[in-house]
């Protein structure tokens, strides 16, 4: 039944990922993060009285919805914000430390969350949740949404100028569900560039995603107690945070391709010396992928922002998340396919393999053109 709402999650963020990113750039990022508010609120409230399975998938749905719809407007309504007050260029600097805090936030509730179960019950961090849940609608309901911004005909977005967008009332309400998409698809087809710095973050999440996902049985296969998961789980979160702060400031000594090529490069090492260590010693390499990992979705995120105009900028964002999630399932297969057939380090292997091989790609397909 776990399976079950784990696949109720993963179709329902799939199917609303880009839906929700238009319905945001329609309406506004500001409504579309308060409803997610309420949607999470709710779906505490809810889980504190589930008591079978249908109440369950009911929740699972709820924050699957909730995901879908903050995933693309969160970073549109940020960089819009920059953008108005001419400070896009800390565009990364800004996600970085959002990341960072989202990082210790995590690493707060893990140790809190357990210590509070055992003194009072699991039942507690459900009321917690709900009273944090309710506070961050309240934040959101005074958050402001700057107006959108036009680009004029062969601008980056960084480069656009921070005049209101002139778009008549009219026009907003005859444009288009399919209108939306198809412009946002067109900021793939017109910047190669973009689509290519897109996969590769989807590429290196998927890996990681995985590797965030099995590490506790890698650990038990090279005998390392349980008692441990939880310090090396709170020690794969603070790992991350260093990658996300400096992110901006290398983007500011080398250029994206660099910085991705490096990043691709140590993957590709990094998962082999895991491989290779079969032992306590692949702690090391697997907490420096951990480091490493918090460097490419800021500037990923920071290059996609720049070349797309304000009123797409959340279905577009969308678009790359989806993208994440249709590579994830190619990842996911191989290693999945791997690790049952041969063993979990020949799965982590892969990851590897998958990594060199998209280097190549990257290293032909990823030469940046003038503009970026």
């Amino acid at each position: 039944m776990v399976v079950y709402t784990e696949i109720i999650y993963a179709l329902t963020v799939t199917a609303l990922e880009v839906p929700s990113g238009i319905l945001a750039d329609k309406f506004g990022r500001k409504r579309v993060l308060a409803i997610c508010g309420v949607l999470s609120a709710a779906e505490f409230a809810l889980l504190f009285f589930a008591s079978n399975f249908w109440m369950f998938a009911l929740v699972v749905f709820l924050s699957g919805t909730g995901k879908a719809l903050s995933s693309g407007s969160e970073n549109a309504l940020l960089y819009d914000s920059l953008l108005f007050d001419g400070r896009q260029e800390d565009f990364e600097k800004h996600l970085g430390r959002l990341s960072a805090i989202d990082f210790t936030g995590s690493v707060i509730a893990a140790v809190s969350g357990g210590i509070l179960a055992n003194y009072f019950n699991l039942e507690f961090n459900y009321i917690l949740s709900f009273i944090s849940m309710c506070f961050a609608f309240l934040v959101t309901v005074f958050l402001k949404e700057p107006p959108k911004q036009t680009l004029a005909k062969g601008e980056t977005a960084g480069e656009s100028e921070t005049a209101a967008e002139n778009e008549t009332a009219g026009e907003s309400e005859t444009a288009g569900a399919l209108q939306y998409a198809s412009r946002a698809l067109q900021v793939f087809k017109n910047n190669p560039l973009v689509f290519i710095y897109c996969l590769t973050g989807a590429v290196l999440g998927s890996c990681i995603i995985y590797l965030d996902e099995f590490w506790q049985i890698i650990l038990d296969n090279i005998g390392v107690s349980v008692v441990f998961f939880g310090a090396v789980s709170a020690a794969s979160l603070v790992l991350r945070i260093p990658g996300s702060l400096i992110a901006y400031k290398l983007k500011e000594k080398f250029s994206y391709r660099k910085i991705l090529t490096c990043t691709i490069c140590f993957c590709a090492v990094g998962y082999a010396a895991i491989f290779l260590a079969n032992g306590l010693l692949c702690l090391v390499p697997m907490m420096l992928l951990f480091v490493v990992s918090g460097i490419a979705d800021p500037l990923v995120s920071g290059f996609l922002h720049r070349h797309t105009e304000s009123g797409i900028r959340a279905t577009v964002e969308s678009f790359s998340s989806l993208f994440l999630r249709v590579v994830s399932v190619g990842v996911g297969l191989i290693f999945g396919y791997v690790s049952s057939n041969i063993s979990i380090f020949a799965g982590v292997l892969s990851f590897s393999f998958i990594c060199a091989a998209y280097l190549a790609v990257f290293r032909i397909f990823g030469a940046e053109k003038p503009f970026s």
